[in-house]
């Protein structure tokens, strides 16, 4: 056993020594050098087997690890890439939905427009949108006047109260600036006042006030313009959501409006209107200009300026 150990200790001395002897041996005797040399191959063989398995598994690790190493970053650039691609196709993907959503909107409004013979609108782009008013992209370069009315195929929006050259702000329904004539469609019933009300909260709310308790208004009711207001009579407003009794012989309506204005991209400006058939029966409805002969004839457009004017 210590033979072993000492041998494992001294292995390079113990070779060199041996091959020192085999060739004064080999001199000596005259061996042929033959044999001396395969001895020494097969001895050199022999001690050089660990350290070549050693390298041998070595280099074969090394190689695992560079293939591993540019397989990962081979991973890594390929996944690069398919998420760039997929961000584009995403990208692609919303721009043809949000070119879609837009084709959506422009047959609506030509629905719209064709639907409503009577009335002259201006389109107008929303640019802005703050505080229940919005600002929208058409102004006196495109004769658009305070006090005209702002609408979607949906219902009423608002009402102009500030024009510049090239843009105009609208009071929308939330607004405190914004008072609409309204009614009952079901049977026309007005508050004392006839006014549609902001509730000051600029929730997407608003109230009749003034309503005797005896007037008939139920929660689901459709309020529309009246032929008081600037807007042409009938068009949708909201819905009543509540009723509530207010002091003495009063009660108030809660009413939800047909319109988001926050959600708006594109809405309409009337700039004149034709009466409706229904308004204009009646002498209250006949406008003494118009007996007159100072105003056109009733299938001909009238600034709502002019048609309600005193």
């Amino acid at each position: 056993m210590n033979l072993t150990l000492f041998i494992r200790a001294h292995r390079p001395v113990i070779l060199l020594v041996t091959l020192v002897t085999l060739c004064l041996a080999s001199l000596g005797t005259g061996m042929e050098s033959t044999v001396i040399h395969r001895a020494v191959i097969r001895l050199v063989s022999l001690t050089a087997y660990p350290f070549l398995e050693s390298r041998a598994a070595l280099e074969s690790g090394v190689d695992r690890v560079l293939s591993a190493v540019f397989s990962q970053e081979g991973l890594r650039q390929e996944n690069e890439a398919l998420r760039q691609e997929v961000a584009l196709m995403r990208r692609a993907l919303a721009a043809r939905n949000e070119m879609a959503a837009e084709n959506r909107r422009l047959r609506a409004s030509i629905g719209f427009l064709q639907s409503e013979p009577r009335l002259l609108l201006e389109p107008a782009r929303v640019i802005e949108s703050l505080k229940g008013a919005l600002t929208i992209d058409r102004g006196s370069r495109h004769g658009v006047e305070p006090f005209m009315g702002v609408i979607t195929p949906q219902g009423v929006v608002g009402v102009i109260t500030n024009v510049g050259d090239f843009s105009s702000r609208v009071a929308t329904l939330h607004h405190p600036d914004c008072k609409i004539g309204a009614m009952v469609e079901r049977n026309r019933m007005r508050a004392y006042d006839g006014v549609l009300h902001a509730d000051g909260t600029f929730r997407l709310i608003c109230s009749m006030w003034y309503i005797d308790l005896k007037d008939d208004v139920r929660v689901g009711d459709r309020i529309v313009t009246s032929p008081e207001s600037i807007f042409p009579s009938g068009f949708p407003i909201g819905t009543v959501r509540a009723v509530h009794d207010g002091e003495s012989l009063l009660k108030n309506a809660e009413i939800e409006p047909f319109v988001d204005p926050y959600r708006l991209d594109e809405v309409f400006i009337i700039r004149a209107a034709g009466p409706r058939l229904e308004d204009l029966q009646g002498p209250e409805r006949i406008n003494p200009r118009a007996a007159a002969g100072n105003l056109p004839a009733n299938d001909e457009m009238i600034p709502l300026q002019e048609q309600f004017a005193p």
